[in-house]
């Protein structure tokens, strides 16, 4: 009975819809709104391709666990990809923190941009831009010095690899951020 009635009920809906595509303007169908329509974006399998072929050419385990964020970095309406490596804990990470990579969302794939190491959660992605990528400010600490926050800028080919040797970003610019990395979870 019930599968009687969905049938005719789709072939209903169908018929709608069809004559919503319609046009019986000269001008032909209505345009998408400026900006309505998303950047063609590469998939979240394509990111993990692109973190198994990085870990396979740093010869780390297969079985390396990790973090990511998709978030447009560099605001070409693709989100990139922040990949921050949590286990084995001995093979990425040590008492200082673990490597976070970087990569460029490109059509259908990712590039990879460079790593950043090493840094500890959360991250905080700012409103604001350095050669067009946004500013990442990183927790430094785990070393003899005193624990910072840095501010990591984008020179136009990649991020500072190493933060320690930043200069400290005050927390009272802690405006206009966005949290990664956040107990674990994954932002998209």
């Amino acid at each position: 009975m019930i599968h009687s009635i969905r049938i005719p009920m789709l072939i209903v809906l169908s018929l709608v819809l069809a004559s919503c595509g319609s046009s019986s303007d000269s001008d032909g169908p209505l345009t998408p709104l400026p900006n309505a329509a998303k950047k063609q974006e590469p998939s979240n399998e394509a990111l993990t391709q692109a973190i198994s072929e990085y870990v396979v050419s740093q010869k780390g385990p297969l079985s390396s666990g990790y973090d990511y964020v998709r978030y447009d970095l560099n605001n070409d309406g693709r989100r990139d990809a922040l990949v921050l490596f949590k286990r084995p804990y001995t093979y990425w990470c040590n008492d200082n923190g673990c490597p976070m990579l970087v990569f460029k969302a490109n059509a259908k794939t990712f590039s990879f941009v460079n790593a950043v190491a090493p840094i500890r959660r959360p991250v905080h992605i700012s409103t604001m831009q350095t050669n067009g990528w946004r500013d990442l400010v990183v927790r430094v600490s785990g070393r003899s010095d005193r624990a910072k926050d840095v501010a990591m800028r984008f020179n136009g080919n990649s991020y500072p690899s190493d933060p320690s040797n930043l200069p400290p970003f005050p927390k009272k610019n802690f405006n206009g951020f966005t949290r990664a990395f956040m107990n674990g979870s994954t932002l998209y």
